[in-house]
């Protein structure tokens, strides 16, 4: 039996990336009798345990404290710093991990048939920090002589003289190279022409969540709620998000503001509305500031646990019959289940994956009143045919790549 190591960023707090590690595992079990060791490249060996909650144990035996989530702040300090000191501090601080992680590289990399760094956004040079890490990982490998695959990942620049230097060594290195959308293959092969021969693009691993998570959670949650009651879901992220990862800006209170007439259209409709996060601290910290006390009291809205675990997120998810979220993965199993999933534009990611999906139409501008957005959703009842049908196929090329390559490892 061959073993796997699969290298991403799965202790993410955005539980998202814990969804794609755990999809892409899904796909290997696919293919055959693989043993698969999950790796974070920031934080080391990957354990799938519940690391968050809404509320903390005390040690006393006491009642749970409520757990206090944080939200991201731009100070003006942190605006004034040139990012050349940006870039030493996060050399600093990931080259002191070398140390700590080279050991436990060097026994997985020894126990593995194959390396995959598989999925998630990946490929971008946020003050090197991924390209720090890749580095690390990719030495043992190469030094060991163990086959490289690069499998769904985003790639966008733009790239410092050193990220490019060591991003294309990887991808030089790599057997081979799959993106997630055609945006990110087009911005590869802009930088290193060279690679066309080896590199290609799939879809999002994510698109297999239902066959991941096959529903045991979901059986307890049945009869929830009355069949004839139609759930909409909102997907809902910290707005300064925005500012970090794209050209948009979305003040908090305006954000806030306009969910709060989303909800209050929906369930004016008829509908019940569900809240729910990706488990990002941030995105936490803004429903409890700046949403729940919009919401509070509206009858026909609920609040999800903020999630636990990769599991969590999906329940929440797959108990709604439409979805309209910012973050793509919290979109993207919407998706997979078939349900009618509308994504809030932000980041160019989301907008190419839904272009790659046959849903361009269901990219959403924060701009336009909410009681528009909701007058422009598809029936409950519709499962997009035209995008199901895309999705099918995108499924089938996913496993029958991975199928391909680990049977080439």
């Amino acid at each position: 039996m061959k073993h796997i190591l699969l290298a991403g960023v799965p202790h993410s707090t955005n539980l998202g990336d814990g969804l794609i590690a755990m999809t892409v595992n899904q796909l290997i079990r696919t293919c055959g009798e693989y043993t698969v060791t999950n790796f974070d490249l920031t934080a080391g060996l990957y354990r799938e345990t519940p690391v968050r909650s809404g509320s903390v144990q005390r040690l006393d035996g006491g009642p749970a404290l409520t757990r206090e989530y944080k939200l991201n702040e731009v100070s003006v300090k942190k605006k004034l710093t040139p990012d050349f000191l940006r870039y030493m501090k996060s050399y600093s601080v990931h080259k002191r991990k070398d140390a700590v992680l080279g050991e436990q590289i060097r026994e997985l990399v020894t126990q593995a048939d194959a390396v995959l760094i598989g999925g998630g956004h990946l490929f971008i040079d946020t003050y090197l920090s991924f390209p720090i890490a890749m580095r690390r990982l990719v030495r043992e490998v190469k030094r060991q002589g163990k086959p490289l695959h690069v499998v769904f990942v985003g790639m966008r620049g733009p790239w410092s003289f050193l990220a490019r230097k060591w991003f294309t060594d990887i991808l030089h290195y790599a057997k081979t190279i799959s993106v997630r959308d055609e945006d990110s293959l087009a911005y590869l092969l802009s930088i290193v022409p060279s690679l066309a021969h080896k590199a290609v693009a799939l879809s999002d691993p994510a698109l297999v969540t239902l066959e991941a998570f096959p529903g045991k959670r979901a059986a307890a949650n049945a009869n929830a709620r009355p069949v004839s009651v139609r759930t909409l879901g909102l997907g809902i992220m910290d707005p300064n998000e925005m500012r970090r990862h794209s050209p948009y800006a979305w003040e908090r209170d305006d954000c806030a503001d306009w969910w709060h007439s989303l909800a209050k259209g929906a369930t004016d409709g008829g509908s019940r509305v569900r809240v729910f996060t990706n488990g990002a601290d941030t995105d936490n910290a803004f429903v409890e500031r700046y949403i729940k006390p919009r919401l509070a009291g509206m009858p026909g809205v609920e609040f999800a646990p903020y999630p636990g675990d990769v599991g969590d997120l999906v329940e929440s998810i797959r108990d709604c019959d439409t979805v309209i979220a910012q973050r793509l993965h919290a979109c993207i199993p919407a998706i997979s289940f078939g349900k009618p999933t509308y994504g809030i534009a932000w980041d160019k990611k989301l907008a190419s994956i839904f272009k790659d999906l046959g849903l361009s139409g269901h990219v959403l501008d924060f701009r336009t009143d909410p009681n528009a957005v909701l007058a422009g959703l598809v029936p409950e009842k519709s499962r997009q045919e035209g995008s199901v049908r895309i999705v099918n196929q995108k499924k089938r090329e996913l496993v029958t790549y991975v199928g391909r390559i680990l049977h080439e490892a």
